[in-house]
């Protein structure tokens, strides 16, 4: 293995997520200055007798693989006040923790998650990377009911695993990169209210009317952890990070809200039928509050769309790194139902709202002229495949990319941008009940 000081780690976790032994032959870091125009290629010369031997002889020594399975901690303390504690305390000597505090996974809490789903425990959702240990429906429970999470919880946290690890999102990239990524999880259907999952005031905060979004999300990222081996500086290496990590970003659709006109995101974007209970997931890099005009006449529908515009067009060289990033959303545009609804009045159908935005957002050349020396920017051409230099740059290769959801307060004045992270589509899937799921929800459902 090969790799630049610092990276070893996160190297040897993605090489074991890959299926190979963990008897990886010898690891050569390089300095981290080797990398740069005009550098020193010493080290390669030194070392280039054991990259050729670790390429043409190296073998490993195991030749089978076999299945790990744990076994069960018992924890004690004088009290149980004293056992949560130590139990924390061995979570993080054994880094299967965010650093939070976590509810036990016993046994009989376990299987009370387990009571929310609609396959048997040992049914295998994937492989999480980028160590690539695989997800069963009972690994995610465990990892829920460490969260506090409720068995109504666990349908919608399938899905959103199942849409993460869907080759599209490109999961082992946004786990282990340097970019601070994380998923957005949008969910739609009837299923979001019934496990009081916020679409309104603060959808994307901390709610006590709506606990369903930062418990789920906290799983989320302790499944990006514990079972996909993310931990910062060995199998992650984000630079920042970002808070938003701790409990990633979930929250609801306000469908209540959504202009007659205008379709839910899983309708509008995914093809499925109106009420369909469905998970989205689009990793993302950063968030940013967009001050805008109340939406109250056809002048301030306008200024509103620029301000909006205006914000989505700041350089991000994510949207032209890769084609299939430029041929995918640059990110997901909040706004709330007042905005929408405000839009829809003055003639703002969503199909123009996106061509609009695509056309105001374009980032002028000198913009994009100035953030890389013009080898980098040809490369970017190269790399999208339709623009062109001396020539303002779209953020995305059409206008149907951006993806709007309806979320928030029921008033306007504030839209909300989430940019786009290291993937190249969004990922929906469908949320599968248990039979008996009214029953789960019948004293859960908000009046």
């Amino acid at each position: 293995m090969i790799t630049r000081k610092g990276f070893s780690l996160v190297v040897n976790n993605a090489f074991a997520g890959l299926g190979f032994s963990r008897e990886a032959p010898t690891l050569i870091e390089f300095p981290h200055d080797m990398f740069l125009p005009d550098s020193d290629l010493s080290p390669l010369k030194d070392n280039i007798d054991k990259i050729i031997d670790g390429l043409t002889r190296w073998q490993p020594v195991t030749k089978e693989k076999k299945r790990e399975v744990p076994e069960k901690i018992i924890v004690e303390g004088s009290d149980y006040e004293e056992a949560m504690v130590r139990m924390n305390e061995l979570f993080l000597e054994n880094l299967w923790s965010e650093g939070l505090p976590l509810f036990p996974p016993t046994e009989e809490r376990v299987k009370w998650i387990l009571s929310g789903a609609a396959r048997t425990p040992d049914t295998v959702i994937g492989k999480i990377l980028p160590r690539g240990r695989i997800a069963t429906v009972e690994t995610l429970a465990i990892n829920l009911a460490m969260t506090g999470g409720r068995p109504e919880y666990l349908p919608v946290l399938i899905a959103a695993i199942e849409a993460m690890i869907d080759p599209v999102v490109v999961h082992q990239v946004f786990n282990a990169t340097t970019c601070s990524v994380y998923p957005a999880v949008v969910v739609n259907g009837p299923v979001a209210r019934q496990i009081r999952l916020n679409s309104g005031y603060g959808c994307l905060g901390p709610s006590p009317l709506y606990p369903a979004g930062g418990v789920i999300g906290r799983a989320v990222r302790l499944i990006l952890l514990n079972v996909g081996g993310a931990i910062p500086g060995i199998g992650s290496m984000a630079i920042y990070g970002g808070p938003a990590r701790y409990t990633n970003i979930v929250f609801a659709e306000d469908e209540e809200g959504i202009p007659q006109d205008w379709e839910p995101l899983n309708v509008s974007t995914f093809g499925y039928p109106r009420g369909a209970n469905t998970v989205t997931v689009y990793p993302v890099a950063g968030t940013s509050n967009i001050v805008e005009s109340s939406v109250n006449t056809a002048e301030t529908a306008l200024s509103t769309l620029h301000n909006f515009a205006k914000m989505m067009g700041v350089p991000n060289w994510n949207y032209w790194s890769r084609r299939e990033r430029f041929e995918a959303p640059p990110g997901i545009l909040l706004m709330a139902r007042g905005t929408a609804q405000g839009l829809s009045r003055y003639g703002w159908p969503r199909e123009k709202v996106q061509a609009f935005l695509w056309e105001n957002s374009k980032v002028p050349w000198p913009a994009v002229k100035s953030t890389s020396p013009p080898h980098l920017l040809e490369d970017r051409c190269k790399a999208a495949g339709t623009l062109r230099m001396n020539e303002p740059w779209p953020i995305t290769s059409k206008p149907e990319n951006i993806m709007i959801v309806v979320a928030g307060g029921e008033q306007s004045g504030h839209g909300y941008w989430m940019q786009i992270g290291t993937s190249f589509k969004p990922s929906c899937k469908e949320i599968r009940l248990p039979p008996d799921w009214n029953d789960l929800v019948k004293e859960r459902t908000p009046a």
